[in-house]
């Protein structure tokens, strides 16, 4: 048996299938890399690295690396810019680590990445969540956070020492930070960004502003989910002066690796370097591609947000297709792109599919696409009523949030026990437990387990995902 590789068998049977993605990471398979990068990896066990003699240290760095990170922070606008390779959620890490202290607030929406949560937990942090009032849980899962959400929950928790939000969300919906700028300014809290999906905002006028436009204190960004660089490669930028760089320094050096890889590092400086050189006239051809994939599925019967809709404004390369006037589902829709068709989305659902439309995307590669639905959309079968506009599925809502007993951080370090997942109402969770995308939460750890959180799972009528289903047992604080 020791002569198998599943994980390379696996890699390369996939490669060999020859898939269209429009999906992460951003190169598309090298098509959207540098050239120079190119060139390096053309012998990738060579470039393959640790700290040597002219090669610098990332954790004390005084040359190339150093050099390579402040021609980031220029191009990016912060004041200083750090290269992840524990990729973004290593920064959320860091980033609420520096931010907070034991029993300090931290206000977040629901709909944060699990690693905000995994900050939360390592910092000892007290979550607030943001309520958005004239949203349905659903809809909080698609849209962002207002400013007026924030200055209300800075007027209940005055004591909150920073507020973090998503630009944009998995869907590419933007929230005002200018204007929750100027709400966390005059309340003196930090503004702390999780941009892991926008890392190109700031690169184009067509986009709305990003997090270096709107003077965050502490933004990440994904620089591989759209810029090109290698998976698990990401920029973290601070401010100009409003930050403990000492506790900085000293968190980044906590949860990054020891050993970090230089093949990453140099995709990094090479993902800023065809930015800086080439960004403008890609960005402009990816947004062209962007509105012409918008108008063909609407042709097509799909409902897409709206590029405006309040203080909210969309990045266009998220293309969000809600299927509610077909029978078929999201799910139905992505598998027929697959089997048939050779393509791949990032995410499907229930009642829609997404994909990404990135730097390394081609004409050719919307070509195949817009053909494929061409065909797919002969073959759908329309509800009796056609809509143009996105109404959320009432049926489909997220469940309530739980309310907390403990903190995060108490509940991971309770004596704990395992109880039947079907068993588990009233207990007090010691876990994470995710079931939608990417890694948003229903349940964290010390809240109440709620039966509407455990009645949520796909065989009892909620989200339809690959390969999900519910745990066979959960991990409660012991009573």
């Amino acid at each position: 048996m020791q002569d198998k590789a599943p994980l390379v068998e696996g890699l390369l049977t996939h490669i060999n299938e020859k898939y269209t993605g429009f999906h992460v990471p951003g190169h598309q398979g090298g098509k959207g890399v540098d050239g120079i990068l190119k060139v390096l990896l053309d012998e990738p066990f060579k470039a393959d690295l640790t700290e040597l003699p002219g090669l610098d240290s990332l954790h004390v760095p005084r040359d190339i690396i150093k050099e390579a990170q402040e021609m980031a922070a220029q191009l990016f606008k912060a004041g200083e810019t750090f290269f992840m390779v524990n990729g973004t959620t290593g920064g959320l890490l860091t980033m609420i680590n520096t931010a907070c202290r034991p029993g300090e607030k931290l206000i977040i929406p629901r709909q944060a990445h699990q690693g905000v949560f995994g900050g939360i937990i390592t910092s000892g942090a007290v979550p607030v969540y943001i309520s958005s009032p004239d949203m349905s849980p659903e809809q909080q899962r698609i849209y962002n956070v207002s400013a007026r959400d924030i200055e209300d929950a800075l007027g209940k928790h005055p004591d909150a020492k920073a507020v973090l939000v998503n630009n944009p969300t998995y869907y590419g919906v933007c929230a005002d930070l200018h204007k929750i700028r100027e709400v966390t300014a005059q309340k003196g809290v930090l503004l702390l960004v999780d941009e892991a999906h926008g890392g190109h905002l700031s690169f184009h006028p067509d986009f709305p502003p990003g997090a270096a436009e709107a003077d965050a204190d502490i933004w990440v960004q994904s620089t591989h989910k759209t810029l090109g660089s290698l998976t698990q490669s990401s920029m973290f930028h601070i401010g100009k002066e409003r930050i403990d760089r000492e506790r900085l320094v000293n968190m980044i050096n906590i949860f990054q690796s020891t050993s970090p890889s230089y093949i990453l590092l140099a995709s990094l400086d090479a993902a800023r370097r065809n930015l800086a050189l080439k960004g403008r006239g890609v960005l402009e051809n990816t947004l062209a591609m962007a509105k012409k994939a918008r108008s063909a599925f609407e042709d097509f019967g799909f409902i897409l947000l709206p590029y405006h809709e309040g203080e909210f404004k969309l990045d266009l390369t998220k293309l969000a297709l809600f299927t509610h006037n077909f029978r078929e589902t999201g799910g139905e829709i992505a598998d027929i792109l697959r089997k048939k068709f050779k393509i791949q989305v990032e995410l499907y659902d229930r009642n829609h599919i997404l994909l990404y439309l990135t730097l390394g995307h081609q004409e050719r590669d919307l070509e195949i696409l817009l053909n494929a639905f061409r065909e797919l959309s002969k073959n759908l079968h329309l509800t009796d009523s056609c809509k143009k506009n996105l109404a959320l599925n009432s049926k489909c809502t997220l469940p309530p949030i739980p309310p907390s007993v403990l903190t995060p951080r108490e509940a991971v370090n309770s004596a704990t026990e395992k109880v039947p997942f079907d068993r588990a109402a009233g207990r007090i969770s010691a876990q994470t437990l995710n079931l939608y995308p990417p890694g948003i939460p229903l349940l964290v750890p010390g809240e109440l387990i709620l039966s509407e959180v455990l009645e949520y799972f796909p065989e009892k009528g909620g989200v339809e995902k690959e390969g999900i289903s519910p745990p066979l047992q959960i991990n409660v604080v012991r009573e």
